[in-house]
């Protein structure tokens, strides 16, 4: 009986604490190149999540940006933890959960860097390099 009592407390948890799928499809489509014409092409380290319906899949070697790499890479990233975001200076941004909610993050300045943009209206997912490296302003002084 307690099991099953468990059971029904828990698992509706469960169900709802993952990413919105359809949120994070729906930023990651709207990612432009500022080179005319070129659509993005992403790799998906991370195989649980299913984000195939609005991008454009392929190999690792030839994707422009690997969404949640297992290992560093040369290439154009997006990680799945704030922590990894603020290391790994390859990384243009991050996709977690926080208390069961989908965070969406992205670095206006290595957005920049390697000629992407995002839409005005994800404003409110932009944040600047100098907001998650405090050092940042040590160096301007």
């Amino acid at each position: 009986m307690k099991k099953l009592l468990y059971i029904s407390l828990v698992l509706p948890i469960l169900l709802v604490a993952g990413l919105n799928v359809e949120k994070v499809g729906n930023t990651l489509a709207d990612i432009k190149s500022v080179k005319v014409g070129k659509v993005l092409k992403f790799f998906n380290s991370n195989k649980n999540i299913n984000l195939g319906k609005k991008l454009k899949f392929t190999s690792k070697e030839k994707a422009d940006i690997i969404l949640f790499p297992k290992s560093r890479s040369n290439k154009i990233v997006i990680v799945d933890s704030y922590k990894k975001l603020q290391t790994d200076k390859n990384s243009i941004g991050a996709i977690y959960l926080k208390k069961g909610r989908t965070q969406i993050i992205f670095i206006e300045e290595r957005l920049k860097k390697n000629g992407l943009t995002l839409p005005d209206s994800y404003s409110k997912h932009l944040l600047s390099e100098c907001q998650i490296n405090p050092m940042c302003l040590l160096a301007n002084i």
